[in-house]
């Protein structure tokens, strides 16, 4: 009886400890947002006023792009960015862990690299490449420049696109190699080779399934690196982008930049659980 209540005991230790962390983590995250929600809806009589949400879908007086547009800018360089780095990662984490697994500190290594060096190092190399191909005075520029300049254009940013997948790097292959660990690679790659299936359905319709939860994962770490980032977009002059856009939102009072904060807070997070809804519902479909 001793031993048994002992367990017991434990048990329910366990999971106070378990529920009392939840519950500091709950005001952690929570307790700040409810903070700025309860300071945007203030009034200076006491009251309780939602002005500063109408103010959201107003036009600046500075002729600045709409909350609207400014979102969905961020939220397009988010989805280019998170699918260039899935493409690059995955075929490339598959071929190392199949044929070259010598080679996979290495790859790992360079991977990590954007979290030793800062942005700001990564936004000088990026302006030396540009003034190593800078044209002459009374010149054209070279097919190389005018392609930089190109994906430059603020309305096809590709080198943010780019810029972002470099950053994301780390995050997105510790993502996959872990997924990719955790799946017999060489015994699903043989089998469905020699039932004759081609490389292509091989990894779309055999690797990918299994990978589900690790590119859901991945894809919200650079998610939520593209939809925070400032430094970079800032640094090469770009004003379209969310976090810089509200950064130079010249608002009449606090309340509409925390009201605008808010809203975007909220907006991004029901997409997150919608996409991870979807996932979870996908990966229940898939199982046996």
């Amino acid at each position: 009886m001793s031993s048994s209540t002992t367990t017991v005991r434990r048990l329910s230790w366990g999971a106070g400890a378990r529920w009392l962390v939840l519950a500091l983590a709950a005001v952690y995250f929570v307790g700040p947002l409810i903070a700025a929600i309860n300071f945007t809806v203030k009034t200076p009589g006491g009251g309780v006023s939602l002005d500063a949400y109408g103010q959201i879908f107003a036009a600046p007086p500075t002729g600045q792009i709409g909350f609207v547009e400014a979102l969905v800018y961020s939220l397009l360089l988010s989805v280019f960015s998170i699918a260039l780095t899935l493409a690059l990662m995955v075929p490339t984490q598959i071929l190392l862990h199949l044929y070259l697994p010598k080679l996979k500190s290495v790859v790992e290594i360079i991977c990590l690299l954007p979290l030793v060096f800062p942005p700001v190092v990564l936004v000088v190399g990026i302006s030396n490449i540009y003034k190593a191909v800078a044209p002459q005075a009374g010149d054209d520029g070279s097919p190389l420049f005018l392609a930089l300049k190109w994906a430059r254009d603020t309305d096809h940013p590709l080198l943010l696109v780019a810029t972002y997948s470099v950053m994301a790097l780390p995050f997105v292959y510790r993502t996959i190699n872990t997924g990719l660990e955790a799946l017999p690679l060489a015994t699903l790659v043989e089998a469905a080779r020699n039932l004759g299936a081609s490389w292509w359905t091989t990894i779309t319709s055999v690797l990918l399934p299994p990978l589900r939860t690790s590119l859901v994962n991945a894809g919200f770490l650079c998610f939520a690196l593209v939809m925070g980032e400032y430094t970079v977009a800032s640094i090469l002059l770009y004003t379209k982008p969310f976090p810089v856009w509200l950064a130079q939102l010249p608002a009449a009072s606090g309340q509409e930049q925390a009201a605008v904060s808010v809203f975007s807070l909220l907006l991004v997070e029901a997409a997150l659980l919608l996409v991870s809804g979807f996932g979870v519902k996908g990966s229940k479909k898939g199982m046996p």
